[in-house]
């Protein structure tokens, strides 16, 4: 039996970061991960492999435009997508990652240990048979595709993200069932890569916990530039499987029947906590999450929760701040010099990596009236900015929500080319420190695409000056 400070139970953004902040802290540390790879499902299933997809698509469909862009030699008609290539290059970047994480976890003096992690109670978790254990515990285990009764998938013609990243052989027409930030990417992928791609969404938009302005837009580019079937307010209520593909028969507003060569669920994750031994410690769960206080503490003492188990915002980056949170408390607990400070759920970035991309911090209008706010808002297209015509992406807007009252900025929407690189700047813009009247005097550099903000920022006030 090994004895630990702390044991972090799975080796995603939230559980590889928290072991190393702890270890940096003068914790002896050890990690616990089921799959054969550290980095968890963003790095093997997740984030990761599905941006190179999106790379792949987006340089596709510029190659295609390579003429005008005055580049000759390029026959659009003759490119064709190699997806065994695509495979190859995405299992490349992601074990070069998980050798990277391998490393730190070896830098960091932080003891590996391969297998399913239990608890057993009493501070003490099995590994592999093995029993180990800690004076605090961090649970990091992340979610997994949720089944939908009646749409099992079987990997062949029904898939989740997980089968899709794996596929060699380009679906003729791919049904998306769900346009949350998953369906809004594989269907921004396949319809790029030469799919016939239909989307649908039982919300009223795509993207339906954005802005509403953002999912509108968004669909109106799906089906002018894409030629993309976009279906709202319908739901899928049983499908066949034939041997030339899937019957997917609709209710709602667009009902009827669609035939696909393959049906992409993409109707949320669940968290993994099937086996992990909770029932022997006093945590709670309710309604599928583990419930923790604003330090990640569970009822449990000395037992924190993580990242997509916890009723938080499910991203990588949030799971990696909630991570650095659990673990300074846990040495703190343990009488370390160390001061952590709650996450500020209220300022986190959420990307969409859909081609145009979208970055969205804060409120959006309908959330922001909603909690009583006199709300001001002011949108700002790329079209007459001078960078999004030089890349070739005159498409989107910027959208800010304020505060009449007192100009406070509550939100910041962005649908447009690096839409998830320019949030990244709008996180300083939030929070009350920031008005409006200061983003409209705001020195930005041109040509950039950043040069929007300070225009939206006007059309809150009517007064923009490019249009």
């Amino acid at each position: 039996m090994a004895s630990f400070d702390l044991i972090v139970i799975g080796s995603g953004p939230g559980g590889y970061i928290a072991a190393i902040r702890a270890a940096q802290l003068g914790l002896t540390t050890a990690i616990v991960e089921k799959d054969p790879a550290l980095g968890g499902t963003c790095l093997h299933r997740g984030c990761i492999p599905a941006k190179t997809w999106l790379e792949t698509a987006h340089r596709f469909e510029q190659m295609k435009l390579a003429e005008d862009y005055g580049i000759d030699g390029v026959e659009a008609a003759a490119l064709k997508p190699n997806l065994g290539t695509i495979v190859k290059r995405k299992g490349r970047i992601v074990l070069k990652n998980a050798k990277g994480i391998e490393f730190l976890m070896k830098k960091n003096k932080v003891t590996v240990l391969k297998g399913f992690g239990r608890l057993l109670g009493g501070g003490k978790v099995q590994v592999e048979g093995e029993v180990h254990e800690a004076r605090r515990i961090i649970l990091a285990t992340g979610s997994a595709p949720k089944p939908i009764p009646g749409l099992e998938a079987d990997g062949i013609q029904v898939l989740t993200s997980d089968h899709i990243l794996e596929l060699t052989e380009l679906p003729a027409h791919l049904v998306i069932l769900g346009a949350g930030a998953i369906g809004v990417e594989f269907a921004s992928v396949f319809s790029r890569l030469g799919s016939k791609v239909t989307l649908v969404e039982f919300m009223e938009t795509i993207l339906p916990l954005e802005d509403q302005d953002i999912g509108l837009e968004l669909a109106k580019i799906f089906r002018r530039s894409y030629k993309m079937d976009v279906r709202t307010r319908t739901r899928i209520t049983r499908i066949e499987k034939r041997t030339d593909g899937v019957v997917c028969h609709l209710e709602g507003e667009s009902s009827g029947e669609v035939v696909g060569s393959h049906l992409l669920v993409a109707v949320g994750r669940a968290p993994q906590l099937e086996g992990l031994g909770l029932e022997k410690t006093k945590a709670q769960v309710d309604r599928g999450c583990v419930v923790i206080d604003k330090f990640m503490q569970t009822g449990e003492p000395g037992l924190y929760a993580v990242g997509d188990i916890v009723r938080t915002p499910w991203l990588a980056h949030v799971a990696s701040d909630e991570g650095i949170v659990a673990a300074e408390h846990a040495a703190q607990s343990l009488g370390k010099d160390v001061h952590p400070h709650p996450v500020r759920y209220d300022r986190f970035p959420a990307c969409t990596y859909c081609d145009p991309e979208v970055g969205t911090i804060g409120l959006s209008e309908e959330a922001a009236k909603a909690k009583g706010y006199d709300v001001q808002v002011g949108s700002f297209p790329f079209a007459p900015m001078a960078k999004a015509n030089i890349v070739g992406e005159p498409h989107g807007f910027i959208k800010i929500v304020a505060d009449k009252r007192y100009g406070e900025i509550l939100g910041i929407h962005i649908l447009g080319p690096k839409a998830t690189e320019l949030v990244a700047s709008s996180v300083a813009l939030m929070g009350g420190e920031y008005t409006v009247d200061e983003l409209i005097h705001t020195m930005y550099p041109h040509p950039t695409l950043n040069e929007a903000f300070p225009e939206a920022a006007r059309a809150v006030y009517g007064r923009a000056l490019n249009m």
